[in-house]
């Protein structure tokens, strides 16, 4: 899959439109690997697991970042939580 980025007049840290997805998008994107109760376990700990990037708040929606979440897991590969 293709690293999506910002275009290049982008603000530092802007998050491409069609890179935002619902959580129940992104779960039904992965069906094999994610769920929604996944899914809404790891956000609703982001400010402690570092997810909080890959996050926009829209009202009371939270929209995911594919990219910066697809990141995030990556750099959780191989730690272990007790």
């Amino acid at each position: 899959m293709a690293i999506k980025t910002a275009p290049e007049s982008a603000p530092v840290g802007a998050i491409a439109l069609d890179d935002l997805d619902t959580v129940e998008g992104l779960a039904a994107s992965y069906p094999r690997l994610l769920s929604v109760p996944t899914l809404r376990w790891q956000l609703r700990h982001r400010d402690e697991n570092g997810l909080a990037t890959a996050c926009v708040a829209v009202g009371k929606k939270l929209l995911i970042s594919r990219t910066r979440y697809e990141a995030w897991l990556g750099s959780r590969a191989g730690k272990v939580t007790a």
